[in-house]
């Protein structure tokens, strides 16, 4: 129990064994800054449609020094764990100078510092006697709090004195003071002591979530307060009722485009950002953290962009100064998560984190690209294109990471700890009661957890393990997108392609179509510097594009598809008084495949000695393994006896004697020339026993074979006392041993 006027702060780190939740004093912490951000926000909208770049320099300028702020507090409270009276006294008091900020926002950006300054400054000040109590009440934390109160103080005695400073000087002097507070935690002592005792990363992963959140909500807000703009009340008879007052269908598409681009931010965030690690790597944590600032900006930024679009006739042509605007700061937002994906890791991820990294990246390039056509473009296909664009992030996300790893899973390997299984005192001879027997799924279904990045699939294996739907679909798209990319760079000079309107997109779009294809049917032709630069890189990348496309595309044609069909169940029966384990292999292409070969195995538990249990796998020993020449069917055999690992096998026990059994063949496929092969795996439900396969081989008049399929995993009950095999044998798959069949 501790007293609630009073207790000593205790130093956390996540080498304690526990995590650091988020707390009601933090969550209502970030309260202050949901105003804050909203009256930047709306300081930014006001000013972007009179001068933009001074509109995003001022609000870049003040974004900076709060996101600090907030990130200073969630660093002091990842470090130390107190909440007594006196700790909630000064955490109040920075937020009410918080609030004070927002509040002199438009005085600030008028050219007023002296508010601002002040405000600032305390708020600032309150941090530095957190760290300062902290070095007095802490003894194996002075070192630390000694780094932060000291270094912090400095910075806060510009910030002081900058208030009594001209304006042009005041933000001079702002500018040292952030650089000085962003190098603090970086010096060399501050970094040794955070590896003594390192940060509590999901604490940090959680407290920016929340706050990115925030910034989320504010596009939420301004697009449906726009939308409710349209709406009014009336209550003729005393009741509230809703009555549209100019909403059109177009509105509300609009309304729901750029509503799609916030969902698909939160979802590339808090599927790709938060739920991966971060690498072990110098200056990655810091890396990681410091991206978030331009991506929240940047995000926030957005969240101003989609209303002023919004705002836009849907049907006329879109300003390209919003345009810009909105496209700029998508492409910030993207090239910062691709910074955060370049130190972070998806270990459930089935890509390598390098492709994530490229699709951001690429993402920006051509969300850049498409703001030099917002001009040309109505505000619905402007907004509904780069919706679009944000919408694919989210399609290659689930591409990329089809599985999820759950949040009991991270905590757990974040701080180290082992799930510990009860020991089964079973004797050796009894593995299977102690282990429970696997589900039936097929092999190639395995989820392979925390793979090494550089072994992942790369795209080359996407693509040939894939559908031709799924190259298809990909080559169709880069297509348009890289099409569209070069038209809207032709436009960015007017008149620099013959016979083509300034003001036609598609004009642009069939002219980049024509060169990358080399079609050149001679009425459209590049006539400046600039577009004949462009039409040798986009020919350049064609052919490099066509050549991949090519190569991937004959390579899946060319590989062998296997026609091997094997039974469905096997079957034992005695069969020459030995019982034999039998399944049926069948050519169902009726190709050549010579020197074919048949490998059959048994998966087993085992438990050694010591009680260490493991599953082996058992060659199992055929009757005939190898056949020259497979072109009808082959039907395998194994015999049960005392040397097989199957031996005693029955009905009743053989959930207790395997776990799968494995069959492979290999063979030279004469018709594609190369070497083919085919797998199966048999549950224990898959084996039935007393039974024998129905025959499916029969002669035609004309002394022609014929297979009936339709019967190849069929099998009868043996009469009572018949252990003999009544199947027939095709000529060419006579076995050399009297107890093999072929039919």
């Amino acid at each position: 129990m501790q007293s609630r006027w009073y207790h000593v702060p205790k130093i956390h780190s996540l080498l304690d064994g526990h995590e650091r939740k988020v707390n009601w004093l933090e969550l209502f912490y970030d309260l202050i800054y949901v105003a804050t951000l909203i009256q930047l926000g709306n300081a930014l909208s006001a000013n972007i449609g009179q001068a933009p770049l001074a509109a995003l320099l001022g609000f870049a300028a003040l974004f900076w020094p709060l996101w600090y702020t907030w990130t200073g507090f969630t660093f002091f409270s990842n470090r130390f764990i107190v909440d007594d009276f006196l700790h909630r006294l000064m955490i109040f008091v920075q937020m009410f100078c918080v609030g004070a900020v927002a509040i002199v926002i438009p005085q600030v950006l008028e050219g007023e510092p002296l508010l601002f300054s002040l405000h600032y400054a305390a708020a600032r000040w309150v941090l530095v006697l957190l760290y300062l109590r902290s070095y007095l009440q802490v003894p194996e934390a002075r070192d630390i709090a000694r780094i932060f109160s000291g270094g912090f103080a400095v910075g806060a005695v510009m910030w002081t004195v900058s208030a009594f400073l001209p304006f042009q000087w005041a933000v001079v002097l702002w500018g040292v003071a952030m650089v000085w507070d962003v190098v603090v935690p970086l010096t060399p002592k501050a970094n040794e002591l955070a590896q003594e005792r390192p940060l509590d990363i999901l604490h940090f992963s959680e407290r920016y979530g929340l706050l990115t959140l925030i910034v989320l909500g504010e596009s939420f807000v301004k697009v449906l307060g726009q939308l409710s703009s349209h709406w009014h009340v009336v209550s003729p008879t005393g009741e509230v009722t809703f009555v549209p007052d100019g909403v059109t269908t177009p509105d509300a598409v609009m309304c729901a485009m750029a509503l799609s681009i916030t969902c698909s931010i939160w979802w590339i965030y808090f599927d790709d950002v938060a739920g991966s690690r971060i690498k072990r790597r110098r200056m990655a944590s810091i890396v990681w953290i410091y991206a978030h600032l331009p991506m929240m900006a940047a995000v926030t930024a957005t969240g101003v962009a989609i209303k002023k679009v919004v705002l836009l006739d849907p049907m006329a042509m879109t300003n390209p100064k919003y345009g810009w605007f909105l496209c700029g700061a998508l492409a910030l937002v993207f090239l910062s998560v691709g910074v955060i994906d370049a130190v972070t890791e998806r270990r459930q991820a089935e890509l390598s984190d390098r492709a994530r990294v490229n699709m951001r990246f690429c993402s920006a390039l051509v969300l850049l690209a498409l703001a030099s056509t917002a001009s040309f473009l109505p505000v619905w296909a402007f907004t509904g294109i780069v919706s679009l664009v944000c919408v694919l992030q989210v399609v290659f996300d689930l591409w990329m990471a089809p599985l999820f790893e759950d949040e009991h899973a991270m905590h757990a390997e974040v701080f180290g700890s082992v799930q510990v299984q009860e020991h089964d005192n079973r004797a050796p001879n009894q593995p299977h009661l102690a282990v429970k027997r696997p589900l039936r799924r097929d092999l190639a279904e395995a989820v392979r957890k925390n793979t090494p990045d550089e072994m992942r699939r790369d795209l080359y294996f996407f693509f040939m393990e894939g559908s031709w739907w799924r190259l298809l679909g990909a080559t169709t798209l880069l297509y348009v997108i890289a099409n569209g990319v070069f038209a809207a760079l032709y436009m960015l000079e007017p008149g620099s392609v013959a016979n083509v309107e300034p003001q036609s997109f598609m004009d642009a779009f069939y002219f980049s179509v024509q060169t990358m294809t080399t079609i050149g049917y001679g009425a459209m032709a590049p006539e400046s510097n600039y577009a004949h630069a462009l039409v040798t890189i986009e020919a350049g990348l064609a052919v490099v594009g066509v050549a991949l496309v090519t190569g991937i595309a004959f390579a899946k044609m060319a590989r062998p598809q296997r026609g091997v069909l094997f039974s469905k169940v096997a079957v034992v029966h005695q069969h020459h008084g030995v019982p034999m384990l039998q399944m049926r292999v069948g050519n169902a292409r009726g190709n050549d495949i010579v020197e074919a070969n048949v490998r059959l195995a048994v998966l087993k538990d085992d438990f050694s000695p010591e009680g260490v249990h493991m599953r082996r796998l058992h060659e199992l020993k055929l009757v005939r393994h190898r056949t020259p020449l497979f072109t009808l069917t082959w039907t395998i055999f194994h015999p049960i006896d005392e040397e097989s690992p199957l031996y005693g096998l029955t009905s009743e026990n053989i959930d207790e004697q395997l776990l799968t059994l494995i069959i492979t063949m290999t063979g030279y496929d004469a018709t594609y020339a190369q070497t083919t092969h085919a797998r199966h795996v048999y549950f224990p439900e898959d084996v039935r026993f007393g039974e024998r396969f129905v025959d499916i081989l029969d002669q035609l008049p004309d002394g022609r074979m014929m297979i009936d399929y339709s019967h190849f995993h069929h099998t009868t009950a043996l009469p009572t006392g018949d252990v003999g095999h009544h199947e027939s044998e095709a000529p060419d798959q006579v076995a050399p041993d009297a107890d093999e069949a072929a039919g």
